[in-house]
């Protein structure tokens, strides 16, 4: 069997998932249990023929040259350090694809344990490859948050497992000191993701506005009140109105009922609203696009952070993580987390699942939802939400087209089963808090909360005190970076070496699922 230093971690509170939709690889998948890779959609920018082409080749392009490399963050202002590879750069990188096609070549076909004595004997990365790959997709950038206010940092990677990565992150300024940070982990496909990753931080400035309104006419309580009459129920808005009136005398604040609005009627449209206009219409050129991204699936976790009011909101759907960095008094650093994985080892969810649907005993089958999705709550996963006689109509033909999540689930009697609403926590932010990690569940399946922030917090100590001496705490200048060498460059019992990435990033595609999952990270600086 394979050895230790190329196992995933057990970490307490990660899970081994994986996502979605054509080849098939790996165990511990987010849905089924089974593996498919996202036909991903491109970035902003053109790139060179040479670095789009290795790109395709190391498996975080497109699966055409025609669709531009995905891995990016939508968002403003986000510089590009792919465009600008060296030569040097773009040499290691053709040589890893070489590598991995060769190594490619002796795993397909074998029996799984054959497999893993196999990738045992691989030969190793060298050390330039390594950094060739976690640096195609870095990107550091400072916000400007107004002339009396502190900037903030952002520090941005994705390092793939899949072939093409199915995660998506986006940034976007809310107002002049309020920034939204969001990570997508799509499962089932990737256009559930990718829709979120362009389309829910406009939704979110349209849904803040309408908050807006709300205090305007009843002030800051934000208690339900039957006289907004003139905020249509099929919007952003009205989505907000109506959580409101679903919870009498509760009081909501502006940035938990916009965030919450925001991820219900962005559900709303991709599953709900999708189906009713294709019922409408029956026009198949529209289907794909339509009811696509209603099949697929994603998690969703999207960071608020304001400067002005000191505070950082997350809201969190499925089983991405956002974690505060702490400095103690005594110079130790301490994890605080701001989500909570909503997966079936949450007691909380688990008895939600079953409060919902009583005497289904299945309802929580094998830790997953009817036995097939493992995050308790997710944007699109129409097979957990549509009506039975509509999945009966529409599926079969949606399997036809290659959407191969088009299936009803057993024991299907009262739907829905899934809900995207999420859950909220606000954190005022103190001195001592240093910055925000928010990050896929790959990170987390290689890494604890306290090693995550415990290595980030050296990081910083170390630059802080002038330290380059190019050690694993030191040798990258981008946190987020440095986050990801640390988390692949770690065994199973904690032990760090470089031997350890040096043979994770040997292993190719789809192989490579059964090793680490895709990590994509964000880390926001504060008081910079």
């Amino acid at each position: 069997m394979v050895s230790d230093t190329l196992r995933k971690r057990p970490v307490a509170g990660a899970t081994g998932q994986q996502r979605s939709q054509s080849t098939d690889a790996g165990k511990g998948n987010k849905v089924d249990g089974d593996t498919s890779k996202k036909n991903e959609t491109g970035s902003k920018r053109s790139l060179t023929f040479a670095i789009g082409g290795v790109l395709t080749l190391l498996g975080v392009a497109g699966y055409t040259f025609m669709r531009q490399p995905r891995i990016d963050i939508h968002g403003p202002d986000v510089p590009s350090s792919t465009a600008t590879a060296s030569q040097t750069t773009l040499a290691a990188l053709e040589s890893v694809a070489t590598k991995r096609d060769d190594a490619r070549k002796r795993l397909d076909g074998l029996a799984s344990k054959e497999r893993r004595e196999e990738a045992k004997r691989l030969g190793l990365l060298t050390s330039d490859e390594v950094d060739a790959i976690l640096e195609a997709h870095e990107r550091s950038w400072y916000v400007s948050t107004g002339s009396d206010a502190p900037r903030l940092r952002v520090d941005t990677n994705q390092v793939s497992s899949n072939a093409p990565i199915e995660d998506y992150l986006a940034w976007s300024p809310l107002a002049s000191t309020q920034f939204m940070f969001g990570v997508f982990d799509g499962h089932a496909g990737y256009m559930c993701a990718e829709q979120l990753s362009t389309r829910l931080a406009p939704m979110l400035s349209e849904s803040l506005k309408a908050v807006d309104k709300l205090i305007a006419k009843d002030g800051d309580k934000l208690i339900a009140n039957d006289g907004d009459k003139d905020l249509a129920p099929t919007d952003v808005g009205g989505t907000a109105l109506k959580l409101r009136r679903e919870a009498p005398g509760i009081a909501w604040d502006r940035v938990p009922l916009a965030l919450t609005a925001t991820f219900v009627r962005m559900d709303h449209e991709l599953v709900t609203d999708s189906l009713a206009e294709f019922q409408r219409t029956r026009d198949a050129a529209t289907m794909d696009a339509l009811l696509g991204p209603a099949v697929s699936g994603s998690c969703g976790l999207v960071a608020v952070v304001d400067t002005e009011a000191n505070e950082v909101v997350v809201a969190n759907t499925g089983d991405s993580r956002a974690l505060l960095g702490v400095r103690l008094g005594d110079g130790r650093w301490k994890a605080v987390r701001l989500s909570e994985d909503q997966t079936a080892d949450n007691a909380n969810e688990t008895a939600r699942m079953t409060r919902e649907h009583p005497n289904e005993t299945s309802v929580i089958h094998r830790g997953r939802v009817l036995g097939g999705l493992m995050p308790t709550r997710a944007f699109g996963d129409c097979r957990y939400k549509w009506p039975l006689d509509a999945q009966r109509d529409l599926f079969p033909t949606l399997y036809e087209r290659g959407h191969r999540y088009a299936t009803t689930p057993p024991n299907y009697t009262t739907p829905p089963y899934v809900t995207a609403r999420p859950v909220i926590v606000r954190h005022k932010l103190g001195p001592n808090d240093k910055f925000v990690v928010v990050a896929t569940d790959g990170l987390y399946d290689q890494l604890s909360d306290d090693e995550v922030v415990g290595s980030l917090g050296q990081w910083y100590d170390a630059r802080s005190a002038g330290m380059e001496d190019n050690s694993l705490t030191t040798q990258d200048e981008n946190a987020a970076t440095h986050l990801v060498r640390a988390a692949l460059s770690t065994d199973r019992l904690g032990r760090r070496d470089d031997t350890v990435i040096r043979r994770l990033l040997a292993i190719p595609p789809p192989h490579s699922r059964r090793f680490r999952d895709d990590i994509s990270v964000q880390i926001i600086t504060l008081n910079q």
